[in-house]
């Protein structure tokens, strides 16, 4: 007997020593029922440790900026970091073409792209070299409104004055384009730039502002539906090549599930996310389909500045796009 129990434990320790592992860090607070990116994680870590995984969080910040944790991965000395999209879009210029404006008609048409067509395994072969792989896109809530703290906007033409927080260049384009102007501002400073009038506001899910404790700073939300919601959970190259197949396997399983989950919860969410922006006390502004109109009639020349990318690709595809709507 007392053999079997030493062989046990020694095999216990093996396990153990030999167990598959992640190291992820968090793009937002640890917050399931306002962030679709954290949601992710949370599932997919609980699917994973019922697995067998060891799995290792670091909090928003706490290893570095944006562009720190990138660079991290592209080392192999983070695992997993929850990124924004331009973090592989500016190495694959193309990646562009699906944050355009009105490009995915839904979110039930934005998951039903990115889970179930051979996109992204094309984009990870052009990301291999770059030390980068993206293993699933993901919502923060639902497609992005305008957030102002000046005055309510019910067309593209109220647009007109105001000074949104931009993300990139891109955005920097679009609103010029709505007759807005843009100042680029790291997520880590748009509170203190609304508070200090640098901008009037931002494009967000309606779940940001909920998320980041910034309702007291904003007065007014517009569900223009510009743009989908996308944050990356962006894996290293050398980290996943060092999996075996059975736990690429594994994870995938478990990432697929996760991210499942979260476009439901998108889709079941954002009414009380509305809910609790009103009781906050932001005003809410469901556009008709005319108002509507007046944006994607502004923004119809968005496609100028995407760079890189022929024309003949953009609207290859937009077409591909456009096949997996619901």
């Amino acid at each position: 007997m007392k053999k079997i129990i030493v062989t046990t434990a020694m095999m216990l320790c093996v396990c153990s020593v030999n167990a598959a592992s992640v190291e992820v860090a968090l793009d937002t607070n640890p917050d399931r029922e306002n962030s679709g990116s954290y949601r992710y994680v949370d599932n997919l870590l609980q699917s994973l440790k019922e697995k067998g995984w060891q799995t290792n969080v670091f909090a928003r910040d706490t290893i570095g900026s944006e562009e720190e944790r990138v660079a991290r991965v592209r080392s192999g000395t983070l695992n997993v970091s929850l990124s924004r999209y331009t973090a592989a879009a500016q190495f694959v210029p193309e990646m562009q073409v699906l944050q355009l404006p009105y490009t995915f008609k839904s979110v039930d048409h934005q998951y039903g792209f990115f889970a179930k067509s051979d996109y992204l395994d094309d984009i990870n072969k052009r990301l291999a070299s770059e030390g980068l792989r993206v293993l699933a896109v993901l919502p923060t809530g639902a497609f992005l409104g305008i957030f102002n703290r000046e005055k309510p906007i019910e067309t593209v033409h109220d647009m007109l004055g105001l000074r949104m927080r931009a993300l990139d260049s891109n955005q920097l384009n679009m609103f010029e384009m709505m007759g807005a102007s843009g100042v680029i501002v790291p997520l880590s400073e748009v509170s203190n730039a609304l508070k200090t009038g640098i901008v009037d506001g931002y494009i967000n899910a309606s779940s940001v502002p909920l998320m980041f404790d910034q309702t007291s700073l904003l007065r007014h939300f517009t569900d223009a539906k510009l743009i989908m919601s996308a944050r990356l959970a962006l894996a290293s190259q050398y980290w996943w090549d060092n999996l075996s197949i059975e736990e690429k396997e594994q994870f995938t399983a478990s990432s697929m599930e996760a991210q499942s989950e979260v476009f439901d919860w998108v889709n079941q969410s954002e009414k009380r996310h509305k809910k609790m922006l009103i009781e906050a006390g932001v005003e809410v502004y469901e556009p008709t389909e005319e108002d509507i109109a007046t944006f994607k009639s502004a923004l119809s020349g968005m496609n100028q500045f995407v760079k890189g990318v022929s024309d003949e690709r953009i609207e290859q595809l937009q077409k591909m796009v456009n096949d997996y709507q619901p």
